[in-house]
């Protein structure tokens, strides 16, 4: 067994070239486990040591470890959505790459940008936005699958092009904050949206309706319509801990309906540690 002080002697071998030494390395670690997972896991943001750190964690991540790191974000307390989610879908799929959603976020931005044509308001270069995923890429809501786990999962979204609300929505914040528009999650109950404030109207966007806008009425309706409340909380924007928790609330029902009881309590135990961070704040 691989003790802490042993992994710390590997830390001066990571960037040794010799297929020899790397084995070595990966044997070490293995070694140790879940530490051993965690302790690279630390060193993948180091300056100097972080690529060949990442470069082992593909092979070497479980989903234990995870795990691991997905709870020790959360209790850190501050959280960024596309890490959040990058870290979120790792506890079922161990070796997604760190930059699993950077090129197709990027593609979509890119191909906005080509779209604006200065001067424009927020509105229309949303649904310029609009435009290029639901349009030109096609991204559609996952009717057909609605309960499958994937469609909670950003880079199975990506490759299939269809997700439920949240997933839809979450991509769309994404880009719209590469291209600096000030668009936030909106935790309707039954149907995430994202929405705009910054106006003296809010609008929503609709991601699972192919981008259809809203206005506050037309949510309130929609509402009603599906016997809720028109409560003014449910329109105000989310934090993205509560987005986060959400995600993880789907796919506890999305596990438990595919027979996956443990990896369904495993996320009711990320949506209790959410909860207690969103309570701190």
């Amino acid at each position: 067994m691989t003790t802490l002080a042993q992994l710390s002697a590997l830390e001066r071998l990571l960037d040794d070239p010799s297929p020899v030494v790397r084995k070595a390395v990966i044997e070490g670690v293995k070694s140790a486990g879940t530490d051993g997972v965690l302790w690279l896991e630390k060193l993948s943001t180091d300056k100097n040591l972080g690529s060949y750190a990442q470069s082992l964690l593909g092979d070497l991540r479980t989903s234990e470890s995870a795990a691991h790191s997905f709870l020790n974000y959360i209790n850190a307390g501050k959280m960024d959505l596309e890490e959040a989610c990058l870290l979120l879908e790792r506890v079922i799929h161990p070796s997604l790459p760190v930059n699993a959603y950077a090129a197709e976020l990027d593609r979509l931005t890119a191909r906005t940008r080509e779209l604006i044509a200065e001067p424009l308001d927020t509105k229309e270069k949303c649904r310029l936005l609009c435009r290029v995923i639901f349009g030109e890429e096609g991204y559609r809501g996952a009717e057909r699958s609605f309960a499958a786990p994937d469609s909670s999962l950003l880079s199975r979204v990506m490759s299939t092009k269809r997700g439920i609300p949240i997933s839809l929505c979450i991509i769309f914040l994404l880009v719209a904050r590469r291209l600096n528009l000030p668009v936030e999650p909106v935790g309707l109950p039954g149907r995430f949206m994202v929405g705009v404030f910054t106006g003296r109207t809010p609008f929503y966007i609709d991601c699972y309706q192919g981008g259809t806008f809203r206005t506050r009425a037309e949510v309130q309706l929609l509402l009603l319509d599906n016997h809720l409340p028109a409560d003014e909380d449910f329109l105000q924007p989310v934090t993205v801990t509560q987005t986060i928790a959400r995600c993880c609330r789907n796919l506890v029902s999305q596990l438990e309906a595919h027979g996956n009881d443990r990896g369904s309590r495993q996320f009711v135990g990320f949506v209790h540690a959410l909860e207690k961070i969103d309570n701190r704040a």
